[in-house]
């Protein structure tokens, strides 16, 4: 088996280098950092001006010059002129979404997908599998669709009770030129919220997954917090209400499937156990954003979320906390999100021209 390069955010937390301890950074990491950040702009705003580009960075546009020239050399960005009232021509700058693809992988407990995204974020191919055969059938399929040396990598994203192990998808994607990136499912999810959604609120954001188990995932301060031993957001035993049923009991997928017969009383319960974990975990942080997502039935999830709005209403006649707690919204991508964050990671993190070049 050849040997992967990976990136590992999962499990046991890693120790950190002596360069790590340096308070500053050099010309050369601030440079990286504002073309990450001029890449992933133009990602969820599309083709930007050199003015647009300085209001939004706050950099000058001596500065944001430089950052597309480099850009543009390494084939990443291209040029085009923008019409405007003022009857001249503006300069705009957009992605090419040709010049680089990653694959984004989903793999829950029943089933998986994965996607072919290009630079732009635009999904090209998708396809679903639920053996690990067909895992390989699919990778093998969509890495044949892209030019060599286009792929930058894979995001693979895993529910806790995903029905593939870690080795056997390394080993369906051992590949020495490709870097492999391992996430969480809620971290994706989050992902894809902060790059293709509703971006990055003030206060954070808090995203609730629930399929076959409740999970959760939390933003703050533009960085996903996991924890000191990687398993923040693991609310599916989490026991709540005068039943002291778990979130695991009530609002997954086959719970639903239990009480199909009363699906009304299935939704008020499950909102009901729901909004408990919301109080308290808004108790202690008051995130900026809550969104639902997760594999449910559209008009479950719906139902579920109007039902939690409610919830909310109720509890701020009698607590003085509620008033403080968002709305519980839907999330921009409740199932296709994970995927669409893992295929994200990788693009993120692709290696960028040297400034010192």
């Amino acid at each position: 088996m050849k040997t992967l390069r990976r990136h590992s955010i999962s499990g046991v937390a890693r120790r950190r280098s002596r360069n790590g301890d340096r308070p500053g950074i050099s010309p050369v990491d601030i440079a990286e950092h504002n073309s990450r950040t001029t890449l992933r702009l133009l990602r969820r705003l599309g083709p930007l001006t050199r003015q647009e580009l300085s209001r939004e960075l706050g950099l000058t546009e001596p500065a944001i010059t430089g950052i597309v020239r480099r850009l543009a050399l390494a084939g990443l960005v291209c040029e085009s002129k923008r019409s405007t009232t003022a009857h001249y021509t503006a300069a705009e700058f957009g992605l090419r979404g040709e010049a680089r693809y990653s694959l984004g992988f989903r793999i829950s407990k029943l089933d998986g997908e994965i996607i072919l995204m290009d630079l732009t974020g635009e999904i090209i191919r998708r396809q679903t599998f639920t053996t690990p055969n067909d895992f390989v059938a699919a990778v093998a399929d969509l890495r044949g669709a892209v030019g060599e040396g286009k792929l930058v990598g894979c995001g693979v994203a895993t529910s806790p009770d995903a029905f593939m192990d870690r080795q056997q998808i390394e080993t369906a994607l051992a590949r020495e030129s490709e870097t492999l990136f391992f996430l969480d499912d809620t971290e994706a999810a989050i992902e894809a919220e902060r790059t293709m959604g509703i971006g990055d609120p003030e206060g954070g954001m808090v995203l609730i997954l629930t399929d076959c188990s409740v999970r959760a995932g939390l933003l703050i301060g533009g960085r996903v917090f996991r924890g000191i031993h990687g398993r923040a957001g693991h609310i599916g035993d989490m026991r709540s209400g005068v039943d002291g049923a778990s979130l695991n009991d009530v609002a997954t997928l086959p719970s639903l499937k239990a009480g199909s017969a009363d699906k009304e009383r299935w939704v008020k319960t499950a909102a009901r156990h729901l909004h408990e974990a919301v109080l308290a975990v808004s108790g202690f942080i008051a995130p900026g954003a809550i969104l639902l997502g997760g594999s449910l039935p559209d008009t479950v999830l719906n139902e579920v979320i109007e039902c939690m709005s409610r919830e909310r209403d109720d509890k701020i006649r009698d607590l003085v906390i509620a008033p403080w707690i968002q709305q519980i919204r839907r999330a921009t991508f409740p199932w296709a999100g994970v995927a669409l964050g893992a295929a994200l990671r990788p693009m993120d993190a692709m290696a960028l021209p040297d400034t010192r070049a």
